[in-house]
């Protein structure tokens, strides 16, 4: 049945590639044509007065005999040894490993600890991490990411949903809790746990981060990249909750969806980052796989870049060093 549902989203994959091609490719030639001008290479940030820089990544996809996606990693880590600006965290926004075996899982975490110059992570496991893990009881998966987690940072959690605090601002995982092998399913308890959340952000007066594997249905161009991969807003209206605040940014990846320029944005309303019904939606590419309806390369995130008045989204190659400034977007903050 699995070997089934993943051959038809295959199909299903090169089929709206086929209807949307025009889309498709030149999501690729509007991004990859610079007009907007090169940035250096090195890791800085854009601008001076930064309070929070954080290295954005989703989708690596790591396999404990694969080493090709083990390179990227370490050499994306190797890049961020040489910023020039201090970066306080990583997001890893889910699907780390391709399986969720045990030894992925801790092939990822020796690498981290040997290669990353920031030890500050957070991590939001994927549908991969959990859905793709053969007869493994989903809740045993989860706890044992959970206690994954726990062992690298030191922390205690003991859910897969929770939230972390750097430098003063506010990072909220969520993640599924159902059965389903690619569905994202949220309970009624998690919903609560991201309602207070966001209002003790709210109270404090600073942006908050909600970090998520899956995107919201309808963001980002999910309606024509993958539809129905996004979380479901029925019975679980994860986008009612984020527009009862101001300064809310959801941060999502799992559709492999390339980054894409403004002029992507303009054209075919395709966009990596968007702010709808005052909710702003970042959507990651894949590190490790191949992208589509955007640039298709490897080793691509993000960086954010938190300013007394502003969030910026700096989208950027962290093998090659490459910038991808006419993706880049800055969202005042209220």
């Amino acid at each position: 049945m699995e070997k089934k549902e993943k051959g038809g989203i295959v199909v299903s994959h090169i089929r709206r590639i086929l209807k949307n091609f025009s889309a498709f490719v030149m999501s690729v030639l509007l991004t990859a044509l610079p007009y907007m001008g090169f940035a250096p290479s090195a890791l800085d940030t854009k601008a001076d007065g930064c309070l929070l820089n954080v290295t954005m990544i989703s989708d690596l996809h790591l396999e404990a005999k694969g080493p090709f996606r083990q390179a990227f990693l370490r050499r994306g880590l190797l890049n961020l040894k040489r910023a020039r600006h201090t970066v306080d965290a990583i997001l890893a926004d889910g699907d780390l490993t391709n399986y969720g075996d045990e030894a992925s899982v801790q092939a990822f975490y020796r690498i981290m600890e040997k290669y990353s110059p920031v030890h500050t992570l957070v991590c939001a496991p994927g549908n991969h991490d959990i859905g793709h893990v053969e007869d493994r009881d989903h809740d045993e998966v989860r706890a044992s990411l959970i206690a994954a987690y726990n062992a690298y940072m030191g922390t205690a959690y003991d859910m897969i949903y929770y939230s972390a605090e750097i430098n003063g601002y506010p990072f909220i995982v969520l993640c599924d809790e159902g059965e389903r092998w690619d569905y994202c399913t949220i309970s009624a308890q998690q919903l609560d746990f991201l309602d207070r959340e966001l209002a003790k952000a709210a109270e404090a007066g600073k942006p908050a981060f909600v970090c998520c594997h899956w995107p919201i249905e309808g963001t980002n161009g999910e309606e024509t990249i993958w539809p129905e991969s996004g979380i479901d807003l029925a019975g679980q209206d994860v986008k009612g909750v984020l527009e009862k605040y101001k300064n809310v940014f959801f941060i999502s990846g799992h559709m492999h969806a390339g980054i894409k320029s403004r002029a992507v944005e303009e054209k075919y309303g395709l966009s990596s980052a968007e702010t709808v019904n005052g909710v702003t939606y970042l959507n990651l590419p894949s590190y490790g796989l191949v992208n589509w309806f955007g640039i298709p390369w490897s080793g691509t995130g993000a960086q954010l870049e938190v300013y007394a008045d502003k969030v910026i989204f700096r989208p950027r190659n962290y093998l090659t060093g490459y910038w991808y400034v006419n993706s880049e977007y800055t969202f005042t903050l209220n």
